[in-house]
């Protein structure tokens, strides 16, 4: 037989509680006579809005629950401020809301069924439940004589919450500088600020990072117009030339309604110069200073050229064999040094090939040795006639190398080569290179690196013509090189001047094409480039802006030299731990929401803020072209 059902009589209702020990019963009534702090005995309490919960098992270090009243919670958003009197043992902390604010029940738990009941019944019943808010606020410091320091204690239970006004929120959060970049979500008057001429900043580096529809263009255009009203030198890559008519002001109808409830308005920047490679067309053929440009051989590194080529083992040998003979043979034929030019002497013993190429070296020139080695290893049975009358004392050489065949054969067969198969291959990559048609052109002049260095000078560099990877990467490593050093010579004069330098700050465009963790490993001699640009940058106040939408394609070495970032939307989950690996400075509660940012919000973390904070970005006052 199974076992009978209790009855009634047997247990107590489940719904009745059962009576206190006589113990306890006192307890509770000794309880009720003890004191309690009130408003009538402490009028700054009239002001507080919420008091400090009890902790729990669940409780986290610099994490605090806050409970606060139905009419207080819309005071307390994500990000408010507050400041927190723990009157009990008299100390006053600072704390930022970093989750909630939540509604709960006064009277029964959110999953009770009753509570679910009140809830979905909604139309036919007229009874609910008041409600309390809870936040969570992670603590900022303890205020102590003046000055924020770690906190070593938590406020007691009940302590009181006080907002703190616009003014104070901005020098705790370190919102002050002449550039802003929004406002700080929560605050909406607060601005998300800092010093463009504070060298911890911008010459810090900085990326900006999210998905397509984010909003990294329109952060960018804005960084353009504010960096530019702040007088600093501006250098855009622009692969696809969406910022080629910024010197005009937006026609967007959203923007524009935008930038007017900012109380700002539609502008382009002023003093805007656009470069494009010789050859290729921009996406802005007739704005007034357009500059089309060549770049020399001879001011790239050795080692970069065959990196970006992407040459194999046996080809880098062969091309460094030539690069060696081309070197002999410029000296031979009087071109670089120039006989009894003590200069020249001196420029050839300084030059370093990780950093730039040989002096007066041109594509031509090497094409001419390449060849002259290729002539040197076919058989007499593949020249050009066999018999002694109609063979060639020599390759046909399209440089000054043409007026002595004889002299270039003789370096050639000095420094003897094999491997035919390898050098023919390195011949086609050089002739590659040279139909992009960039190299040592007469018509076209260098780029112009102290002009671009102008106060106040936005410089595109439009590569939208070019649909060459190679020819964007070879661009971009000559003209960052030729801009450090103009800069590091800036720097020196000013510095023996008692002057101050101008600030520039470099935005490259789909950094991941140009240093992409699958490449990185083959090219070292270029990101070392990079990294010493970075490193010398920081002294020589030349800031780094790396924007990508793919971010897991950039290697940790390129994103351990950042120490700002702007990260709008991602949605990748992969990414977003990978970046949250990275990016050690943004807690956990801020990368929840960056798969929910709108297009314009971003996650804001810079080396002036106290912490991360989401912010708005503001609209770009300057006409950006869209592109799909």
């Amino acid at each position: 037989m199974g076992a009978r059902a209790p009855s009634p009589s047997m247990h107590a209702r489940d719904d009745v509680t059962p009576p206190l020990p006589e113990q306890e019963w006192r307890k509770s009534l000794e309880f009720g006579k003890q004191p309690k702090l009130s408003a009538a005995m402490d009028p700054e309490l009239d002001n507080a809005v919420g008091f400090t919960h009890f902790d729990s098992t669940a409780s986290h270090d610099d994490l605090i629950t806050v409970l606060a009243t139905r009419e207080d919670l819309h005071l307390l958003s994500f990000q408010t401020l507050v400041r927190i009197k723990s009157k009990e043992d008299n100390r006053s902390y600072l704390g930022v809301v970093v989750r909630g604010p939540f509604a709960e029940s006064d009277a029964i738990s959110a999953g009770s069924t009753l509570a679910f009941g009140v809830v979905v019944q909604g139309k036919k019943l007229a009874y609910t439940f008041d409600y309390h808010g809870r936040v969570e606020v992670e603590l900022l410091g303890e205020e102590s004589g003046g000055e924020l320091l770690p906190p070593d204690h938590r406020p007691r239970p009940r302590s009181p919450v006080f907002l703190l006004g616009v003014e104070e929120s901005a020098v705790v959060l370190g919102m002050a500088g002449d550039l802003c970049l929004g406002t700080v979500s929560g605050h909406d008057r607060m601005e998300a600020r800092f010093d463009s001429r504070d060298k911890s900043i911008l010459p810090r580096h900085t990326g900006i990072i999210g998905t397509t529809g984010g909003g990294k263009s329109t952060t960018v255009a804005t960084l353009i117009h504010r960096a530019q009203a702040a007088g600093i030198a501006t250098i855009v890559f622009d692969l696809e030339g969406e910022y080629t008519h910024v010197d005009e002001p937006t026609d967007h109808a959203a923007m524009i309604e935008t930038l007017e409830g900012r109380g700002q308005k539609a502008e382009g920047v002023k003093d805007l110069h656009i470069h494009h490679p010789t050859g290729r067309d921009s996406r802005n053929p007739g704005h007034d200073n357009l500059h089309g440009f060549s770049l020399n051989f001879s001011s790239l590194s050795p080692h970069v050229i065959a990196e970006i080529l992407n040459l194999s083992e046996a080809q880098q040998e062969r091309f460094h064999e030539a690069y060696d003979v081309t070197k002999l043979l410029l000296e031979d034929f009087e071109i670089f040094p120039r006989p009894r030019n003590e200069e020249d002497r001196q420029r050839m013993l300084d030059v370093d090939e990780l950093t730039t190429g040989y002096p007066q070296m041109t594509l031509q020139h090497l094409l001419d040795v390449v060849s002259a080695y290729l002539y040197s290893l076919r058989s007499p049975s593949k020249r050009k006639g066999a018999s002694e009358e109609s063979t060639p004392r020599g390759p046909r050489l399209l440089s000054e190398f043409g007026r002595n065949v004889g002299r270039v054969m003789a370096r050639v067969y000095a420094q003897s080569s094999k491997n035919e198969i390898s050098w023919t291959a390195l011949a086609g990559k050089l002739h590659q290179l040279r139909r992009l048609n960039i190299f040592d052109v007469d018509t076209a002049p260098g780029v112009d690196h102290e002009a671009m260095l102008t106060p106040g000078r936005v410089s595109v560099i439009d590569l939208s013509g070019t649909d060459s990877p190679q020819l964007n990467n070879l661009v971009i490593a000559d003209i960052l090189r030729g801009l450090q050093e103009t800069q590091e010579a800036r720097y020196q004069r000013a510095s023996a001047g008692g002057e101050p330098v101008t600030p520039v700050l470099i935005i490259l465009e789909e950094a991941h094409e140009f240093l992409s963790a699958s490449r990185i490993s083959q090219m070292p001699v270029l990101f070392e480039q990079v990294a010493r640009i970075a490193k010398r940058g920081r002294k020589r106040w030349l800031g780094l802006v790396f924007v990508t939408q793919l971010p897991q394609h950039l290697p940790n070495e390129v994103l351990g030299l950042l120490n700002n970032f702007i990260i709008h939307k991602i949605t990748d989950s992969s990414v977003i731990s990978r970046m949250q690996r990275t990016v050690g400075s943004i807690d956990a509660g801020l990368w929840e929401r960056v798969s929910q940012l709108a297009p314009g919000q971003a996650i804001a973390s810079f080396s002036n803020f106290t912490r991360p904070l989401m912010v708005a970005v503001d609209p770009a006052p300057v006409k950006r072209l869209l592109v799909d």
